[in-house]
């Protein structure tokens, strides 16, 4: 694969990845102020459309589980295409493995961990102000931060420990639930590429892990290799069929949150109650529905030019850029600055026109701060994870001729 291939594929894959990420900052934008539009209440609904664009495809764009298992699939896919699109030697191959998993922690953790930090210095400098606007918004989302610990162990832990080992959710910076599956789906990743990567009849254990994890987000990370894996299969790169996955993926993606009974996606609530009652499973209609719909989506991308011109645009390439601090700081920036704006704008323009103004105003410094975070905290993560890897190859190294002359001595 040539620079100019590889350059014109990161440039698609970080545009939809960047949009994915701003359709979460929509998602948690729509809780907070149009509650309605997830939660399908009418009592709720600030705009008469709100339930009706709810329960439509619209929803794709403010999705955000559907958003967080693109993130997921992307990352099996991203983590596992280099093992497999070009004929690498053993050696090669394990070196690219141990590399990656090095790095994946740092490049994790150290960006996450400042995260958890901005919240505590939003804490102990009163910057939250989600409670002032409770019971203007009718939001179901009732997060005091005041009432978190501020003890220093607390906040350090909650830092660089509970992001990775805690599934229940995250007190201080509630979208750090993703990173213990980031985490724990990169090493999945990579135990499959070390076992299994080599073996012939791998489609085997594609179905059998399928199986064991479609009631998790992990299928995601599996079914995102497995799309690395088939990018070279010339049965696969029919562009029509492309086209009707990615109609498809858009229908499941944009499955809503509200009951899929009696809406145009009762058909994957029909068929998901059929598996559940022919294998005994317990699957989440929505959360497969996302994450098949992401998956297809995906496939469709690497196959049709046109949207990956589209995705390639240079500001949808410069979001993938940021993204990952557009996740990060968001929810914290929407809970001070976005809230504390719309508490004064309500007193002088009508509801939808101070939501209008608060998030566009809003998007300006979000939009900056997100930047900078990716140059100093986001790139200061993968130099550290690089120079971290290098050490540790190179102990690797100098230690192996010293067991080697210990053993020839013998």
């Amino acid at each position: 694969m040539n620079k100019e291939t590889s350059e014109k594929k990161l440039f698609y894959l970080d545009g939809i990845r960047g949009l994915a990420a701003f359709a979460v900052v929509i998602a948690h934008y729509i809780q907070v102020f149009y509650p309605a539009a997830l939660n399908g209440r009418a009592e709720q609904a600030h705009f008469k459309w709100d339930i009706w664009y709810g329960h439509s495809p619209i929803n794709l764009f403010y999705n955000g589980q559907f958003a967080v298992c693109l993130f997921f699939v992307l990352s099996g896919y991203v983590l596992s295409v280099k093992m497999f699109e070009t004929e690498l030697d053993n050696d090669t191959f394990q070196k690219l493995l141990h590399s990656s998993a090095i790095r994946r922690y740092i490049r994790l953790a150290v960006p996450a961990a400042v995260s958890v930090l901005l919240v505590y210095l939003a804490i102990i400098t009163n910057a939250f102000h989600l409670q002032g606007i409770w019971g203007i918004t009718w939001t179901d989302m009732k997060k005091d931060y005041y009432a978190l610990d501020t003890n220093l162990y607390t906040v350090i832990k909650a830092a660089i420990f509970d992001p990775f080992f805690r599934f229940n959710g995250h007190p201080y910076n509630p979208v750090l639930w993703t990173m213990g599956y980031e985490l724990l789906g990169s090493f999945l990743i990579f135990g499959f590429l070390a076992v299994f990567g080599r073996v012939k009849k791998r489609w085997i254990v594609y179905v059998v892990l399928s199986v064991a994890f479609i009631q998790t987000y992990f299928v995601a990370f599996l079914w995102g290799m497995l799309l690395a894996d088939l990018l070279k299969h010339k049965w696969v790169q029919s562009k029509l069929a492309a086209i009707l996955v990615l109609f498809m993926g858009i229908y499941l993606g944009s499955a809503p949150y509200t009951s899929l009974m009696g809406t145009m996606y009762e058909p994957i609530e029909v068929w998901t109650n059929h598996i559940n009652q022919w294998i005994q499973f317990n699957i989440d209609s929505r959360m497969l529905a996302r994450t098949l719909g992401s998956a297809m989506i995906l496939f469709a991308l690497l196959r049709i030019k046109v949207l990956q011109h589209v995705f390639g645009w240079k500001p949808f390439a410069y979001l993938g850029q940021i993204s990952f601090s557009l996740y990060l700081i968001h929810f914290t920036f929407l809970n001070t600055f976005s809230a504390f704006l719309f508490s004064k704008m309500i007193h002088h323009y009508s509801y939808n026109l101070a939501y209008a103004i608060t998030f566009l105003v809003s998007m300006v410094p979000l939009f900056i701060l997100s930047h900078y975070y990716m140059k100093y905290i986001d790139q200061g993560a993968l130099k550290l994870a690089r120079t971290v890897e290098k050490k540790m190859m190179a102990s690797a190294s100098t230690s192996t001729p010293t067991i080697k002359q210990k053993n020839t001595s013998m």
